[in-house]
């Protein structure tokens, strides 16, 4: 995808998740909102988003990360690492913390913290290759942490069959690695329901529960705006009719925006 087009979708998205916040601001969008905010690189509006959202739901984890990405985007390593950490009160077990948190270690040269950091995450996630990859990067590595890393790797290059293999947390994590949330959420229900004491199987049933349920959200209204583009062009479809436009009116990409929402909601009042 080139630049051109990946910043049309991102245009997309903003216009997207805003209007779901005009009808419910209340929605707890506003952390996609000012995720898409960052990967455009406009950090000071994407802070002032999740806080402005933070203040409504001053206990939700995944907003501490993304605010935590901002600030380590910003060189503000030190309140970065406070808002991982606040994440990680949470979710201890959040993997986009913990790596988050471990790459801004890595980024103040505190290297055992990075590693410990690390190692927390591979074992939620054994086969993941940025995990992986990170504590490999990582100084003073151990001939045996070498090898504990290339064999798991080389365990997980064929998944097993769900109907034949033993079915276990580890196994369900290394679904969930491959990208393949339903059949970990499938394990989960199973290791649930054999153990149905057990409340941290019946939180993680709910935690995929919730992000597939969440993916499903995202794809509709990506496929949406998609449709939208396609049926009628707009500034938010094409990168040239947006430069255009800016240059024309000398505004700024987020006052283009702020614009067009506008019109949507006038449009909506004369309904």
């Amino acid at each position: 995808m080139t630049d051109q087009n990946q910043q049309s979708l991102l245009l997309g998205k903003v216009a997207a998740y805003t209007e779901i916040l005009v009808k419910d601001p209340s929605s707890t969008i506003f952390v996609s909102l000012a995720e898409t905010y960052r990967k455009m690189g406009i950090l000071d509006d994407a802070r002032q988003i999740i806080t402005k959202g933070l203040k409504l739901y001053p206990d939700f984890g995944p907003a501490y990360i993304v605010l935590a990405r901002v600030l380590c985007q910003l060189d503000d390593f030190d309140n970065s690492s406070a808002a991982f950490e606040k994440a990680l009160d949470f979710d201890p077990e959040s993997l986009a913390a913990l790596v988050g948190y471990a790459r801004v270690q890595i980024l103040l040269k505190n290297d055992a913290a990075a590693r410990e950091l690390l190692l927390r995450a591979r074992k939620l996630s054994p086969a993941d290759p940025v995990i992986n990859k990170l504590i490999l990067s990582l100084p003073e590595i151990s001939e045996a942490m070498v090898a504990e890393v290339d064999e798991v790797e080389e365990q997980c290059d064929e998944l097993p069959d769900i109907s034949t293999a033993l079915v276990s947390p580890t196994l369900a994590d290394m679904y969930l690695s491959q990208g393949l949330t339903e059949r970990s959420l499938e394990l989960y229900q199973q290791l649930s329901s054999q153990n149905p004491d057990d409340l941290t199987l019946r939180r993680r049933v709910k935690e995929l529960e919730a992000q597939i349920a969440n993916e499903k959200q995202t794809a509709s209204v990506e496929s949406v705006t998609s449709l939208k583009q396609e049926v009628e062009p707009s500034p938010l479809a094409a990168g040239t009719v947006t430069e255009s436009v800016h240059a024309a009116s000398g505004l700024s990409t987020l006052e283009t925006l702020n614009l067009w929402l506008a019109n949507i909601q006038q449009r909506r009042g004369n309904v």
